[in-house]
């Protein structure tokens, strides 16, 4: 067996090779390229910025407007009376601070939530908008037939881009924002859905790879719906929407992706 990285055998099904690849390309397919991942990138600092108006400028002020509280400096000043039974008050105050780095307001959350469910929602609606008359979509045996021959459409391409974007926009964040106890575990989920979506499109497996964005992306919304409210404080409407969407994870999930 070739063990170059590009091997044939390791990246495409039996009975396929890259050639299959090019020589579609030269009869006017078009076809996933490795350097439109490179695309990606100034996409994704693209993204990171638009989060950061949308927070300010969109998120913030909806928060305020729903009551969420803004108590960062609050945590930030020091229990009086734990300095005065204290020998050390400059040493409560250092760890204090520390601490509070580590801490993000409700409205902080809030709005971070609020991003997320706007994409979310966003790009599920145009996950749908563009499948909806895919042959595949409906007939999941299409995902595979006359396979390599699959032509990559606009649509797809760009959702392909856009979800990529996102989740790169979210490993540059982690670095930015106040760093959270399962950093680590966020940070390689988000590696292995990079990996995952760029493997699916370097071998042309978009149909398949469309299919599962949009069964992911339909509960994703719903979470960061019930966050939003649980931040608002408003506790029935954060449960009504956890329910909405633990049904719609278990449907979706469990139930279609499997098949």
């Amino acid at each position: 067996m070739n063990l170059s990285i590009w091997n044939d055998e390791f990246w495409l099904p039996q009975n396929t090779t890259w050639q299959n690849f090019h020589e579609l390309e030269q009869n006017g397919v078009r076809l996933p390229k490795i350097r439109d991942l490179l695309y990606v990138y100034p996409l994704a600092a693209l993204l990171y910025i638009t989060r950061l108006l949308f927070e300010y400028y969109i998120a913030q002020p909806l928060g305020r407007s729903v009551g969420v509280r803004d108590d960062q400096l609050n945590k930030q000043r020091i229990d009086k009376k734990s300095i005065n039974r204290s020998k050390s008050p400059d040493n409560i105050q250092k760890q204090q601070q520390r601490r509070t780095k580590t801490r993000m307001s409700p409205l902080a959350k809030f709005s971070e939530s609020t991003w997320r469910f706007t994409f979310y929602l966003s790009v599920f609606l145009y996950g749908v908008l563009i499948m909806k008359d895919k042959i595949w979509l409906w007939d999941t045996r299409h995902c595979w037939l006359n396979y390599p021959n699959h032509e990559l459409t606009n649509d797809v391409y760009w959702y392909y881009m856009i979800e990529l974007a996102f989740y790169w926009s979210l490993v540059f964040s982690q670095f930015i924002d106040v760093k959270r106890k399962d950093f680590w575990e966020m940070f390689l989920h988000h590696i292995a859905t990079i990996s995952l979506l760029s493997f699916s499109y370097i071998v042309n497996f978009v149909r398949v790879g469309s299919l599962v964005l949009v069964v992911h992306d339909c509960g994703d919304y719903w979470l960061e719906g019930a966050k939003m409210a649980k931040y608002a404080r408003a506790q029935r409407l954060c449960d009504t929407t956890f329910v909405i969407f633990a049904v719609v994870w278990f449907i979706t999930r469990l139930c279609f992706y499997p098949y």
